[in-house]
């Protein structure tokens, strides 16, 4: 299948509203002056719109082609096969339709507390024997379930190909991002050595939209960092600082960032996590592959030292990324809390 090409018109007003795009081609060719010059562009996107665009990130578009091919067959699948490797309580596997629903959203509409009709599958990293969490029952890491290659053959690799791509280019831009919190550039660096990230595959089926336009609601990711490779069609929409939501634009060969809530915290609020949404279709599907930056889920993140002061005093205890995740998950997934 082919993915988003810009085609399409905004049916919003985008006029006044630009989202950044950050060339990060001379950081990743490692070029020192690269670091400062792109904290610089991370703190004004990071202030202003919480999204922004990366160019220039040197992901072959072959992986991430090939994602969205192995994602169109296995939403394609039988259900009593998807069933096979339904999500578990550490958020890994498949997520049928009408089962979630997004309690932390802030939008007040009738329809916004709807269960979704949208499909996922998500996975996070396959441990070897030798990491320190293998067969330790540590949440959030190492419980992937995959479909029988028999039935799936590929999808396995395809997906992890994807995951891999997107954990080494997001960690890329952990060195100017703590320079542009007035951190050392390698602070993050320990917090992210042993990664929980995941990846979240979805399917947006074509619904009514009389009866409810948006497939999944207003909020705010619980990520990091979250990066987005262009989906098969338009739907994401995100709100701007005057309360208005624009359709996501579309710049050829970009990636897609937003800041989470768990970089917001960490930093005291210095940073925003600016509210997304996908609206509905009732003429296609629409497939769209995120990838979510975690923390480590048991390092303890303490306010960063530069984010606070007398005047501007801690607004968040320290907290585990796993505490934080368990929170989000029983909230608004608690669809998978008892399931194996």
């Amino acid at each position: 299948m082919s993915v988003q090409v810009d085609t399409y018109k905004s049916t919003l007003n985008t006029s006044n509203n630009q989202i950044p795009i950050i060339d990060i081609g001379d950081l990743l060719d490692g070029k020192k002056e690269a670091i400062i010059d792109v904290s610089i562009q991370l703190k004004d996107a990071c202030n202003e719109t919480g999204f922004f665009f990366i160019i220039n990130h040197n992901i072959d578009q072959n992986i991430i082609d090939s994602s969205f091919e192995h994602s169109e067959k296995y939403f394609s699948l039988p259900m009593h096969e998807k069933m096979k490797v339904r999500q578990n309580r550490h958020q890994c596997g498949y997520m049928p339709p009408d089962v979630a629903v997004h309690n932390d959203t802030f939008e007040n509409r009738e329809t916004a507390l709807n269960t979704q009709r949208s499909e996922a599958f998500k996975f996070s990293f396959d441990l070897d024997s030798d990491d320190p969490d293998f067969g330790q029952n540590v949440r959030f890491r190492g419980f992937n379930k995959w479909p029988d290659p028999k039935v799936s053959p590929g999808l396995h690799k395809s997906f992890m190909d994807f995951h891999m791509a997107f954990q080494n280019l997001s960690v890329s831009l952990l060195e100017p991002l703590a320079v542009s919190l007035d951190m050392p550039s390698d602070y993050f660096n320990r917090f992210f050595a042993r990664s929980s990230s995941m990846t979240r595959i979805a399917y947006y089926p074509a619904i009514d939209v009389k009866h409810d336009q948006i497939s999944l609601p207003g909020h705010r990711d619980s990520s990091f960092l979250s990066l987005i490779p262009p989906a098969s069609g338009p739907g994401l929409e995100i709100m701007m600082k005057d309360g208005q939501w624009i359709q996501q634009p579309v710049v050829e060969n970009a990636v897609l960032v937003n800041t989470g809530t768990v970089l917001v915290r960490w930093a005291n609020e210095r940073y925003q996590a600016t509210p997304h949404r996908v609206r509905a279709n009732s003429a296609e599907a629409r497939y769209s592959n995120i990838f979510f930056l975690y923390p480590d889920v048991s390092l303890l993140l303490e306010c960063l030292p530069t984010c606070f002061s007398e005047t501007n005093p801690k607004k968040y205890k320290p907290f585990t990324f796993g505490e934080f995740h368990a929170g989000y998950c029983e909230r608004n997934f608690g669809y998978a809390e008892n399931w194996d």
